[in-house]
């Protein structure tokens, strides 16, 4: 992704191509799965339309466009981010709980970051 954004490819040609190619290969698996694949009533397509705006378009549109921004090195330690806050968001907005295990881990990828962050600016 970052060899393409720094050719000068679009974010949105970027987000278009990989969205169509993962849409490919993962419909025949979510066919297999015999799961409906469509929500059965209006509070489920707002759940969906969230999700595909805010977390897919949003979210991994902005990712594609820092990468052409940001050193790959710090990017890729960078998105260890994205677990590290959905679990925050799960213990905050669901109720779940942490083990004293994945508190430390997110302390560690926390350090990581910070560290890769100094590294990358020297």
């Amino acid at each position: 992704m970052k060899g393409l954004r720094d050719r000068g490819a679009a974010t949105l040609q970027l987000m278009a191509v990989t969205t169509t190619l993962t849409a490919m290969i993962l419909l025949p698996v979510a066919l297999a799965s015999g799961e409906a694949l469509l929500p059965a009533t209006a509070t489920g397509w707002l759940k969906l339309l969230g999700l595909a705006w805010i977390s897919h378009a949003a979210g991994q549109g902005l990712i594609a466009y820092a990468l052409a921004h940001l050193p790959a090195g710090f990017s890729s330690v960078g998105l260890l981010f994205q677990p590290l806050m959905a679990a925050l968001f799960a213990w905050v907005l669901l109720g779940e709980s942490l083990s004293v295990l994945q508190a430390v881990g997110g302390l560690v990828v926390l350090a990581g970051i910070a560290l890769a962050r100094r590294g990358s600016a020297s």
